[in-house]
């Protein structure tokens, strides 16, 4: 399958899991993305806001990491469902 642009991609991995942290997400997408320049905790932050501020997802926990960070937990809303009809057929 060809590589979907990454908001895609994490959306599609959102629309497979229940919940996911960046952390989660990054360890899934590592196989797809893991040379490009966009595959770093700070793009995927705003990947995410982005994503959240749309409403494609919503952050359904909040609490701290080991090292004392900001960990939010993800899931995708009913709207970011309705956009996977945008995918190619091979991702559906």
């Amino acid at each position: 399958m060809a590589t979907l642009p990454m908001r895609f991609r994490l959306l599609y991995q959102m629309a497979n899991t229940k919940t996911a942290t960046v952390h989660e997400l990054i360890d899934a997408l590592n196989n797809d993305y893991g040379n490009e320049g966009q595959y770093s905790l700070k793009s995927f932050n705003n990947h995410l806001a982005s994503m959240r501020a749309v409403g494609l997802i919503e952050e359904v926990e909040v609490d701290m990491d080991t090292q004392g960070n900001l960990l939010e937990t993800f899931s995708i809303t009913d709207f970011g469902r309705t956009r996977l009809k945008h995918l190619p057929r091979a991702w559906r």
